[in-house]
């Protein structure tokens, strides 16, 4: 077990752009964070001592507004958003405020970006994007189990190419009941290659880049004194129409699952943040985050033995050295946001 211990908190300061909640934060460099956000349509850039540096919002370009299901600011100051609302790639001098390109994707038949956090890199060969199905909802159960590849290489131009890998797990196609409509998979890069994790399959499956879809590696997932893996549906199938017809009076439970919200490879260590709801009524209704690491020179695996809430601690953006950047943005408990930095302790025995 080891520890995590936040050191330092700065308050997020900004002057020209509000962005209001998170819905992905990323490091870029050693200096920046990069927040996004679907409340208020943007990507926000900060400095790590909390001053806000450029942001790329919707509505300010003569492209109109878009919808950021997510974004590679890997080649910054050149953003790539993946734009929901327009099925495009928007690509944005940032350091410029400057537009400077669209790409229309060419979607395969029945399947499109997802609403929320499709994962998406640029590569030199063209854009990875994950797509899922246009034919169910997420509540529906078909939505996993009639699902085929999910992964999808496209071209510069957006023309979909013949290569695509990764299905949903056999634990999610044998569930009857609709399942709490979750990020469930979770991705990370490296120079050569790229990490998938499904939790609940108790896996993280590694493929190559430029040879795409190879799978080089496979990582089991430890035991977790916190984390649930167990995969948990409804007893039967509900529509969204369902739940907003019931109101605040609602019968209808989806249990929360446990599911990871971030994964980040960084030098001979791989990190999991966790995301664990205590399925318990509003006001008692809590969820808690703690971090899995894993040291691939020793092939051990460590867990934070002090949950946090994640109202408190954030959401983690990266890792410098042996730092960890965590972004709290929510306004869900206060009206200010703020960067942390965290380090991790071993626990004596």
């Amino acid at each position: 077990m080891i520890e995590i211990q936040i050191f330092d908190s700065v308050l997020v300061k900004e002057l020209d752009y509000f962005i209001n909640g998170q819905m992905d934060v990323k490091m870029v460099g050693d200096s920046i964070i990069a927040v996004s956000s679907i409340k208020s349509p943007a990507v926000s850039f900060f400095k790590v001592s909390g001053e806000q540096r450029k942001w790329i919002a919707s509505g300010d370009y003569p492209i109109g507004s878009f919808q950021p299901s997510n974004f590679d600011a890997s080649q910054y100051p050149i953003i790539y958003l993946l734009d929901m609302k327009s099925e495009s790639i928007l690509i944005f001098d940032v350091e410029k405020q400057e537009f400077l390109r669209k790409i229309r994707i060419n979607f395969p038949e029945n399947m499109q970006v997802k609403f929320v956090g499709s994962k998406f890199l640029k590569l030199e060969s063209g854009y990875m994007i994950e797509l899922a199905s246009s034919l169910f909802d997420n509540l529906d159960p078909n939505y996993y189990n009639k699902s085929e590849q999910l992964i999808y290489l496209f071209d510069n131009e957006g023309k979909v190419q013949p290569k695509s890998f990764l299905e949903y797990p056999k634990v999610f196609k044998e569930l009857k009941g609709s399942l709490k409509p979750l990020n469930y998979l979770q991705f990370a890069t490296t120079d050569n290659s790229m990490l998938f994790t499904f939790p609940h399959d108790r896996t993280i499956k590694r493929f190559e880049k430029e040879n795409f879809g190879k799978l080089i590696e496979e990582i089991p997932l430890p035991q977790s004194k916190y984390f649930k893996y167990q995969l948990l549906s409804a007893d039967q199938i509900i529509s969204f129409q369902d739940i907003f017809n019931s109101g605040e009076g609602s019968t209808t439970k989806i249990p929360s699952n446990h599911y990871f919200n971030k994964i980040i490879e960084k030098g001979n260590k791989i990190f999991i943040t966790t995301w664990m709801n205590n399925n318990e009524d509003y006001p008692n209704n809590l969820t808690y985050s703690n971090l899995l690491v894993y040291h691939k020179d020793k092939n051990k695996w460590y867990e934070t033995s002090n949950p946090r809430n994640i109202l408190d601690i954030g959401m983690l953006a990266g890792v410098i050295n042996d730092t960890l950047y965590f972004y709290e943005g929510s306004l869900m408990k206060h009206d200010e946001k703020y960067i942390k930095r965290a380090v991790l302790k071993q626990i004596e025995d």
